[in-house]
């Protein structure tokens, strides 16, 4: 996947699929983490990291398929949480090695946070959603290529914690995800959250503080010039965490292009009908309240 540039409003804000390459693609490095405080290393707690070139997918499987080997083995899909404006799928957090003991294809992601992901005007000139988006197009590869790393595209389970145990609960309400993976796993979180989706009205008065912050006009198009002048670090850093971002309900552009077409409890006859295991974890504020 691919979306990279100084100025984040100068591109397409819709994910898009990253553009073929020539021979092997040395992937032995670790990518940047997209745009955030580095929330989950206290001593670091303020200091800016990521790039916006960011949205990566990490595969990991027990064993390298041999020539004629057709087992398929089932895919975990992983999405982190961190109150969307910190996480990554990267290896510091969320490593392979307690489920490569097992015969699984583990999946993990970076998606785009803070206001690069969530921003919104509640209307078509920023419609939002676009860190869930990124979510969606990583599924869509895991369809169309883990069969190549011996994962079984018919067999995906979609899986996370806090808010990335809404982000799976969204997943199952969204028109966009249908079909792109078979059973769920949500790990103390949901979208019935007071923060799981941006209450009616939330987003745009969110988005009129961002301007002001960020020195813009408040009427959306204008805003949108405006906010196109501004690195992305920067307009990261003035925010961040003063203003929390989230999901949004894109009620006034219902299409296969939204990713959640109203409010959760007013949407549940859409639910995917798949397996779904829901359930709490141990110690969840363990790294806050270390802190104190």
């Amino acid at each position: 996947m691919q979306t990279s540039t100084e100025n984040w409003f100068e591109r397409d804000l819709d994910p898009v699929p990253a553009d073929p390459w020539i021979g092997i693609l040395n992937a032995t490095t670790e990518p940047p983490v997209c745009i955030q405080k580095n929330l989950f290393y206290y001593q670091q707690a303020d200091i800016l990291v990521g790039e916006e070139d960011c949205l990566y997918i990490n595969v990991y499987k027990p064993r390298i398929p041999k020539k004629g080997d057709r087992e398929l083995l089932p895919v975990m899909f992983w999405i982190a949480g961190g109150g969307y404006f910190a996480g990554s799928g990267g290896l510091s957090l969320y490593g392979p090695h307690y489920l490569l003991d097992k015969d699984i294809v583990l999946v993990t992601l970076n998606y785009r946070l803070g206001i690069l992901g969530f921003l919104s005007t509640e209307n078509d000139d920023l419609p939002g959603n676009y860190g869930t988006k990124d979510q969606v197009l990583a599924l869509k590869w895991v369809q169309k290529n883990i069969d190549t790393f011996g994962g079984d595209p018919k067999k995906v389970t979609l899986f996370g914690q806090s808010v990335g145990s809404a982000c799976v609960g969204l997943h199952l309400l969204s028109p966009m995800s249908k079909g792109l993976f078979h059973k769920a796993i949500m790990e103390s979180a949901s979208p019935l959250n007071l923060w799981g989706v941006s209450p009616p009205g939330w987003a745009k008065r969110r988005a009129s503080v961002i301007s002001i912050i960020a020195g813009c006009p408040d009427e959306p198009k204008q805003m949108v010039e405006c906010l196109k002048e501004i690195p992305a670090k920067v307009l990261e850093w003035k925010n961040n965490p003063i203003i929390s971002m989230m999901p949004v309900a894109e009620k006034y552009n219902c299409s296969k292009e939204s990713f959640l077409c109203d409010y959760p409890l007013l949407y549940f006859e859409q639910l995917t009908k798949v397996p779904v295991l829901i359930g709490m974890n141990s110690g969840e504020g363990g790294i806050f309240a270390s802190r104190e």
